[in-house]
């Protein structure tokens, strides 16, 4: 199992300049021992090259893989022009492997909003293939995506293989075919480490810790229970 923290958690001491994007990723090594993150475009104080180019050669020499990034209007059809371009630049520029977002909301009329998604969806595969990054989808309340099945649902009209489901790492092993085959799987800090360190095994799993009040200490001890259920598990295999 790899770590990946996920900034959206620390969204408002990054708000409120209580902490800076460089001391986010940081304490993701020191404090948090992460083996990577998951940077929200939100939290960008700059996208320059020069300052991309800062911020990952931080993480690298941190120890840190800069996995991924968080981009929840990408496909929404609606989002302003040239908002995936820039993601995906931006993606291009950090050097990460997926970017991870959500289906947007149903219109006035449910099956429409669902063909223009799928639209997006297609469209955003391609710039993602020539981009050589993998679009993520997690599920979220109130989305086209209310579950994984409904994420599954729409991946399947768009068949691109890159863009791929982020399911919850309390996923039933059961419910997945031999088919599936996820970069990343999702937890947040409300979740059994127990569980999650025996589905997620040898998969990137990113973390997040919502509504959090102090979640550098939150993240801490949930990371701390998932290696110390990772390393319970591998004793009982002996």
């Amino acid at each position: 199992m790899r770590i990946a923290i996920s900034s959206s958690s620390f969204r408002r001491p990054l708000a409120l300049r209580e902490l800076t994007q460089l001391e986010w990723v940081e304490r993701c090594a020191s404090v948090l021992e992460a083996d990577g993150i998951v940077a929200a475009v939100a939290d960008f104080p700059r996208t320059d090259d020069e300052y991309v180019a800062q911020l990952r050669k931080v993480t690298i020499d941190l120890g840190l893989v800069p996995f991924g990034l968080d981009a929840p209007a990408l496909l929404d059809p609606t989002a302003a022009p040239g908002s995936l371009e820039d993601v995906l630049a931006l993606a291009k520029a950090f050097g990460v492997a997926v970017v991870r977002t959500v289906l947007p909301v149903p219109g006035e009329v449910p099956p429409a909003s669902f063909v223009e998604a799928v639209a997006a969806a297609k469209e955003a595969s391609r710039a993602a293939k020539a981009t050589n990054v993998t679009l993520i989808v997690a599920a979220a309340p109130g989305t086209l995506g209310e579950d994984l099945a409904g994420v599954k649902h729409l991946l399947k009209d768009v068949d691109s293989a890159w863009l791929r489901a982020c399911p919850s790492a309390l996923t039933d092993p059961a419910t997945l075919s031999a088919k599936d085959r996820f970069p990343a799987l999702a937890a947040t800090i409300a979740d059994d480490p127990a569980r999650v360190a025996s589905t997620a095994r040898n998969a990137w799993v990113i973390v997040d810790a919502p509504a959090a009040e102090r979640p550098l200490d939150d993240l801490g001890a949930y990371v701390g229970a998932l290696l110390d259920a990772q390393a319970q598990g591998r004793l009982s295999k002996r």
